[in-house]
């Protein structure tokens, strides 16, 4: 895909309102003003390629390093294959100037492999994704051939990031030994 009028240090990164936002455009045909970053019709759920291929497929969106989230709208799957929910879905907000709507709901997830072990390649990272789903609310508005997308954010993650991570919170809370 082409990013179309993006200056030099943009980086894409919307929030989980907005990305439920650019989901309905999609679903209802429109132009999403996405700038060319979300990449459409990659099968993540079903296809035989695993997480880093899917990943390569994407659109880059402003980060050298590959730390950012690369983002795919895709059809939904119940087989999540490789992929292991981490926790329940949170549900996502909009704020209007009357109420809060419930428009969506953020899923996590990370990639596993045999006895549910995060798979790792060979250059210290493990996979990350998040799956955005409108709300049933929302999803009426639409035939039944466009209820069945979802946005998906995949992202690389270094190992040796989630043990600082790990190191920097047992420092402030004195309760993790690493």
């Amino acid at each position: 895909m082409e990013q179309k009028g993006v200056s030099s240090g943009f980086r894409f990164h919307p929030n989980d309102t907005e990305g439920l936002t650019f989901l309905q455009k999609f679903m209802a045909k429109q132009e999403m003003n996405d700038s060319g970053f979300i990449t459409t019709n990659i099968d993540v759920y079903d296809s035989e390629e695993e997480p880093w291929k899917i990943y390569s497929r994407g659109v880059p969106c402003g980060a050298v390093d590959d730390s950012l989230y690369r983002y795919f709208i895709t059809k939904k799957s119940s087989n999540l294959r490789n992929w292991k929910l981490q926790g329940e879905g949170k549900p996502v907000y909009r704020d209007s100037s009357s109420s809060t709507v419930l428009i969506g709901c953020k899923k996590k997830m990370s990639y596993m492999i045999n006895n549910n072990e995060e798979h790792r390649e060979d250059d210290g990272h493990y996979w990350l994704m998040k799956e955005y789903e409108l709300s049933n609310v929302i999803l009426h508005q639409f035939d039944d051939d466009r209820r069945d997308y979802v946005l998906c954010a995949i992202k690389k993650k270094l190992i040796e990031t989630c043990f600082s991570e790990i190191e920097n919170v047992s420092e402030e809370f004195g309760a993790i030994q690493v």
